[in-house]
């Protein structure tokens, strides 16, 4: 198995556990009093599977050289949350015989809570697919949910500790507390690390979150010249690390190229060296960590 296939591989799981893990959550947060046991079955179903439907996408696309453009494309876009919906309300009538709009919305917050998430990280989605292509990002929570998982460890050991039935919702909705929490202070930081660099005269900034609170590295462009920068808070680091001087380049005939094509419509914006006889081109977001996101084009067609 290739470098870029066992890449696949781990993003793919990981990309699993933590929308079921929210799915997961979010039943554990429903008041379920007043519900019979049909009903208690569709709602769990549709709350892990509205949190993992939009990944269907990966089934085709891991196994295909456009897995940029196919995965977190329409599957992953605004247009599909009715649909999704639409689907899981249809499917717990026909299997558990239950008709409810609660299934409905609930259905919808799953699947919006996929295509918001997965908009919060670098990797970029479709979310207005079939109008753009364009993929969207702001980096401001890291790929792999760690924080998330650690949160989750945390509420199960409160239910371990404490079992009687009055303190069991209250912790289970604890999760979404502490995760909004974390998301707001991602969401302040970011924004404050956003702004100086827009003050300092950058025309476009990318940001990638670590993956605990607290760090980040940013990417910001201004003309041809491309800084990437690291802002710790615990730590005070803070500045430049490395520096990418753009060349220019034909993107017309970039753009023929299918690889380089998905990957200016991919990244925030793209760094580009001559190499002389062809052109590299690479998300420097990413820059020699994921092999997808840089291809090298000849400069005469072969």
């Amino acid at each position: 198995m290739t470098s870029i296939a066992l890449e696949l591989e781990e993003r793919i799981r990981l990309d699993y556990i933590t929308h079921s893990l929210f799915g997961a959550a979010m039943y554990a947060a429903l008041k379920k009093t007043d519900m019979d046991s049909k009903t208690k079955w569709s709602l769990f179903a549709t709350s892990v599977g509205a949190n993992t439907i939009p990944d269907i996408d990966l089934y085709w696309a891991k196994a295909s050289a456009q897995y940029l453009m196919l995965h977190r494309g329409i599957t992953h876009s605004f247009i599909m949350v009715p649909v999704w919906a639409g689907l899981f309300s249809l499917l717990c009538y026909l299997i558990f015989r239950r008709k409810d709009v609660r299934i409905f919305f609930t259905a919808a917050a799953g699947v919006l809570l996929h295509i918001i998430s997965d908009w919060t990280n670098p990797w970029g989605t479709g979310l207005l697919e079939p109008f753009t292509s364009r993929r969207y990002a702001i980096g401001i929570v890291p790929n792999k949910g760690y924080v998330f998982w650690g949160i989750a460890s945390v509420v199960v050991l409160l239910l371990l500790l404490f079992r009687q039935k009055e303190y069991r919702l209250r912790i289970c909705r604890s999760f979404w507390v502490i995760a909004t929490l974390y998301v707001g202070f991602q969401i302040a930081y970011s924004a404050y690390v956003y702004v100086d660099l827009k003050a300092a005269g950058y025309d476009q900034v990318a940001i990638r979150a670590d993956r605990a609170p607290g760090g980040m590295s940013y990417f910001a462009k201004k003309d041809d010249v491309i800084i990437e920068g690291r802002h710790e808070l615990l730590s005070g680091v803070r500045g430049t690390v490395k520096t990418y001087i753009n060349d220019p380049v034909d993107l017309d005939l970039l753009k023929k190229d299918r690889r380089a094509k998905d990957i200016l419509l991919f990244a925030p914006f793209v760094a580009t060296q001559d190499l002389g006889d062809s052109i590299r081109l690479f998300d420097p977001r990413f820059a020699g960590r994921v092999g997808l996101l840089e291809v090298i084009v000849p400069k005469s067609p072969v």
